[in-house]
């Protein structure tokens, strides 16, 4: 196993990671964002996981380590043109949430209905059959 295997690169870049989010955690609790507090502490948890994977030999640990890294780096590359204003990414949530109240909107719209106004069959009378029906007995 050379020096600059595989995993020895992984673990290095594990390491590099935990010191800079934490540095980031740092400056975080610096300014009461807690939601950024939050992620960060989920970051370091999958790190840490990642990093044990790699030295235990863990491929579901370091699977999960990759996945959670392409989420990571999604969202971050969201938030930065969604601060810098690239694009319309600020019409983009607009958009989304107005799709989201137009669908419960017609939700709603749809669960209404008249007494039998809408009933395609009508009203049908109980029907008699041969088992014995239960009833609800009240007390």
């Amino acid at each position: 196993m050379g020096c600059c295997s595989g995993r020895c690169t992984l673990a290095f870049i594990c390491g590099m990671q935990l010191i800079s989010i934490l540095e980031r955690q740092i400056f975080d609790f610096l300014g009461y964002q807690w939601a950024p507090i939050l992620t960060n502490f989920v970051h370091i948890i999958i790190v840490i996981l990642g990093l044990f994977g790699t030295v235990q030999f863990r491929p579901r640990y370091v699977t999960g380590y990759a996945v959670w890294l392409v989420l990571w780096v999604t969202w971050n590359v969201f938030i930065i043109c969604f601060y810098l204003e690239v694009g319309d990414l600020s019409k983009l949530v607009g958009f989304i949430y107005a799709c989201y109240v137009v669908k419960l909107i017609s939700e709603e719209e749809d669960s209404f209905d008249f007494i039998g106004g809408f009933d395609s069959y009508g009203y049908q009378g109980p029907q008699k059959t041969s088992h014995l029906q239960l009833q609800p007995m009240y007390m």
